[in-house]
């Protein structure tokens, strides 16, 4: 074969090659795969109840108003609520620290100094989570908390200002900030409504912190309800990072056992609690009391967890303890049998441990209800104050509530009975006659 021959046979191919290779180029570039359409499936956010916003969480227990009448006080919730709204239209420059060494004395004269309005709430409130809810305060507001605020309207006929001050009883402290405000709006919209409020009285104590009741004798309904249960499946769901590997064990007639190897939930099947505990998410670590309640109110309200009226009632900042009280009909409700309360632990940026009952109040039995007469503040105290078995020096609170019981064993019935409690040391106890020392109130 001659050079010439062989040079054009290279240059046949090179040309041929040149060729394959646009032809597969342009293969790839205008392929297009018969790709199948993958639907993403829709997460499924389990819910146990309705979301709560965070103001029906975090409420007064109590409103007392101190003028030239007197006191009077309500513990209504749709009165509170009234209150609160009112509220929200305040706006202010800034909060102010005022003094910090405040004596039980200083907190019970500002509270009956005339023409004053305080908001009761049992647990410290972070003063960052109140301006969200309700005020406009526009600077930076302090990282305190208060359980007292005391509105004081000394000033505004005059000046068409009032002075909100946020007490804590607990460290002593008081913040304050000025609002200038319509004065006819506030007597029309706060002070004239309170004219219905029933009175109350001051019973003062050495060197404590004085406790307020209702003069008059009290009238509410004995109620009883049918419950409902959450199925603790549901919890399973919700609270496990993985619920199809968790083992389910019953260790007793009223004991079961969630486990995947992580985490742990015990079930009581007679008092209906769950007991929740991931134990890699303990914490020591210092946690700010705002982050402490939004996290744990978050964490419930996420899944619906507010199955009922439940309040902001306990905060340990130490032990980062959140705890929520069921309300009925503005009451607390307290029970031997089982809890009525949430608690929240909070952990490692999670929840650490999680307490709380999976019955529910579901429907009011209407033909079951009867009036029950309980005695006035006043009879009260002189009961207690004469019982051997309870000293007024030692109560941190007196409350109007409800007493939750089964009626019968065996059945979803029970009885929610009107009575008077007292709170010692964050225990509460049910202040009846007999435990009183007598067959009725004011009787030995």
């Amino acid at each position: 074969m001659g050079l010439k021959t062989v040079e054009l046979v290279k240059s046949i191919l090179l040309t041929f090659l040149v060729l394959l290779s646009l032809v597969l180029t342009f293969s790839i570039w205008s392929y297009t795969p018969n790709l199948q359409i993958i639907e993403e499936k829709p997460v499924n956010q389990i819910k146990l109840g309705t979301d709560k916003v965070l103001s029906d969480v975090v409420k007064p227990y109590r409103v007392i108003f101190s003028d030239d009448e007197g006191l009077r006080g309500t513990i209504g919730s749709e009165e509170i609520d009234e209150l609160l709204s009112t509220l929200a239209n305040w706006k202010s420059s800034e909060v102010g620290f005022i003094q910090g060494d405040l004596s039980s004395q200083m907190i019970n004269n500002m509270i009956n100094d005339n023409q004053q309005v305080t908001l009761f709430y049992d647990a410290e409130v972070p003063l960052s989570i109140f301006n969200t809810l309700h005020f406009l305060i526009q600077n930076e507001v302090p990282n305190a908390s208060f359980n007292r605020l005391i509105i004081d309207w000394s000033n505004l006929s005059a000046e068409n200002r009032i002075t909100v001050n946020f007490v804590s009883t607990n460290n002593g402290t008081i913040y304050n900030t000025d609002f200038t405000i319509n004065s006819n709006h506030f007597i029309n919209t706060i002070i004239q409504p309170s004219k219905s409020f029933g009175k109350y009285e001051e019973i003062e104590r050495t060197n404590e912190l004085s406790l307020y009741v209702p003069k008059d004798p009290i009238e509410l309904l004995n109620l009883t309800y049918f419950i409902g249960e959450i199925h603790p499946d549901r919890f399973k769901d919700i609270l496990f990072i993985e619920p199809s590997i968790v083992a389910r064990n019953i260790e007793s007639a009223s004991s079961e056992r969630y486990i995947d190897g992580m985490a742990v939930m015990t079930v009581d099947t007679n008092t209906r609690i769950i007991n929740y505990v991931y134990p890699a998410s303990e914490s020591i670590n210092e946690i700010s009391s705002t982050k402490l309640l939004k996290d744990s109110y978050e964490f419930v309200n996420d899944h619906g967890g507010f199955t009922g009226d439940y309040r902001f009632k306990v905060m340990n900042k130490l032990q980062h303890v959140v705890e929520y009280q069921l309300y009925l009909q503005g009451l607390p409700v307290f029970s031997s049998m089982t809890t009525t309360k949430i608690s929240t632990t909070w952990g490692d940026n999670q929840i650490f441990r999680y307490r709380r009952p999976y019955y529910y109040l579901d429907a009011n039995i209407s033909s079951e209800k009867n009036i029950v007469q309980l005695p006035s503040g006043d009879e009260l105290i002189e009961s207690i104050k004469r019982s051997k078995n309870i000293n007024l020096e030692s109560l941190d609170e007196i409350y109007l509530g409800y007493y939750f019981s089964q009626r019968n064993e065996n059945e979803s019935v029970y009885n929610l009975e009107p009575s008077w409690f007292g709170i010692i040391n964050g225990n509460w106890v049910r202040l009846t006659p007999e435990m009183l020392g007598g067959d009725e109130y004011g009787l030995e």
